[in-house]
């Protein structure tokens, strides 16, 4: 909980939590005027400042960081969160790949290469499955073999004899 009243006097008690740590600090008056001390004894200009500290030096706003115990629900010892048990994730022994749209796969089958189950392209004239890039239709396969063009058998039986 943050602190509302910024108008903090000496000797007032400061607690946060960070990363399931408790962490304290005082309000102390210096010759050089109000500091907020950690229990190692380094003293700071700004409550924000000495938050920073706590987390290692990432920046923080330290009027949200640090509570008075007692105020807005904040206390020196408070009990952990409940741990919320996540849902056992589903075993596949298969790749999961992207669903594909009907039409595309048409358009795919239509110029020569056939979309195999797992996403894969199956050349027919090569007869060897390709990938490609998400949501890309082939123009070619790795071969070199364009849409359209056939075995090397059904070529043969085309030919005038």
């Amino acid at each position: 909980m943050s602190i509302e009243n910024r108008d903090l006097k000496a000797g007032t008690a400061l607690v946060a939590r960070h990363k399931g740590q408790e962490y304290k600090a005082e309000v102390v008056e210096t010759e050089a005027g109000i500091r907020y001390r950690l229990p190692d004894g380094r003293e700071f200009k700004s409550p924000s400042s000495a938050g920073s500290a706590v987390m290692g030096g990432t920046a923080c706003n330290g009027w949200r960081f640090w509570s008075i115990p007692g105020e807005n629900g904040a206390s020196e010892k408070r009990k952990p969160a409940a741990k919320k048990e996540k849902p056992a994730a589903k075993k596949t022994s298969k790749k999961q790949q992207p669903a594909t749209s009907f039409a595309s796969r048409r358009r795919s089958e239509a110029k020569g290469f056939k979309r195999l189950d797992d996403g894969r392209f199956f050349c027919s004239v090569c007869m060897d499955a390709f990938e490609t890039p998400n949501g890309v239709d082939p123009i070619g396969c790795p071969k070199g073999h364009e849409p359209g063009t056939q075995a090397p058998e059904e070529a043969d039986a085309a030919a005038p004899a």
